[in-house]
């Protein structure tokens, strides 16, 4: 919210820990100082928690917005509704109920049991936390879509996620290259598509190049180990700084089955890379015309052209690329977190 903050709206940030440099928004810490930060996560989750929720609901105020991430308890959402605080929700991802169908789906199809996660209990406390809140900001139209018919869908904040566009590498050229390198950058599970880029993958011949920055999920190692293993595709494995992987890939995929607003994507366009994307995957970059190559991912013939339309047309890249480039500003942080707060203070939502 330092977008907010520098638009001039008054924003206090509560959060567990913070590991980056301090931003200019007030914020409160139930892990201060640079040596509780490092404590191992999963082992002060649960306390650090508890401490700042504690806090947090001594803090807020009558006239004061509760927003709420999904990780804030229902105790938290109830004691805020009983006290006539207007919560609003922050849509990550969407609706569970929907998340489930759309990954059960994809893992039956995988031909093996679902590790999503997500159970009836869970489902259950998201739509009771539903039932609390005055509106949920909503990261893009597929997260809209699956709030239907539950007590937000009329109580919906469009808006995104975005970029520090200042992390932009210089104006790249779209030469004609003979072995282009294509990046993924997120966890290689099956909720991301990665079986169905890697099934595409295989089709495609000549010297081009996969690159996978971040964890591949066991059964994916398994199943494609041979592919993976190869050197068709690159391993890169977890990194602190994915900027230098983008500015020195040729092409962008995320190919996600289940997604709220992946930032990914609007780092893909902040360093010109041509994009091909899932339509969830897509992000709101995707509904700029001519950002990208949107295809389901399933559809393998699909998959394929996209992949080697890019690899076939340098001028595909250039306006693909460029006009992605040329969009992605509007998703600045800033102007992201400005807009979100101007919704907060126009909504006729929270007099509700």
């Amino acid at each position: 919210m330092n977008g907010a903050h520098r638009a001039g709206y008054v924003v206090d940030i509560f959060a567990n820990r913070r590991r980056v440099k301090k931003p200019d928004v007030p914020m409160v810490l139930a892990l201060p100082g640079p040596v509780l930060a490092q404590l191992p996560y999963p082992k002060v989750v649960t306390q650090a928690s508890r401490i700042l929720e504690n806090h947090f609901l001594r803090s807020v105020q009558p006239g004061e917005i509760a927003y709420l991430w999904p990780a804030a308890s229902l105790r938290a959402h109830r004691l805020l509704h009983e006290r006539g605080i207007p919560i609003v929700l922050e849509g990550i991802n969407t609706r569970m109920a929907s998340a489930r169908k759309i990954l059960d789906a994809a893992y039956e199809d995988f031909g093996i049991e679902p590790s999503h996660g997500i159970t009836d209990e869970r489902i259950a406390e998201e739509e009771e936390k539903y039932h609390y809140a005055q509106a949920i900001f909503s990261p893009n139209r597929h997260v809209e879509s699956a709030l239907a018919g539950s007590p937000l869908e009329d109580r919906i904040l469009p808006s995104s996620y975005g970029v520090d566009i200042k992390k932009a590498s210089p104006p790249r050229d779209y030469p004609d290259k003979k072995s282009l390198t294509f990046m993924f950058c997120g966890y290689a599970c099956v909720r991301k598509g990665m079986h169905f880029l890697l099934d595409a993958w295989q089709n495609i011949s000549g010297p081009h190049r996969l690159q996978i920055v971040g964890k591949v999920e066991p059964i994916i190692a398994e199943r494609y180990a041979t592919l993976l293993n190869s050197d068709r595709v690159e391993l890169v494995g977890f990194v602190d700084d994915v900027h230098r992987y983008f500015a020195q890939a040729d092409a962008f995929v995320m190919p996600s089955l289940e997604e709220g607003g992946p930032q990914v994507t609007y780092e893909a366009a902040v360093h010109g890379l041509p994009i091909i994307a899932s339509p969830m995957g897509a992000s709101r970059l995707g509904d700029e015309a001519g950002t990208m190559l949107i295809v389901e991912p399933s559809d393998r013939n699909a998959f394929v052209d996209a992949l080697e339309q890019v690899i076939r047309s340098a001028e595909l890249r250039y306006a693909i690329g460029s006009r992605a480039r040329e969009c992605v500003p509007y998703f600045d942080w800033d102007a992201v977190g400005a807009r979100r707060a101007e919704q907060l203070q126009t909504t006729e939502l929270l007099a509700l």
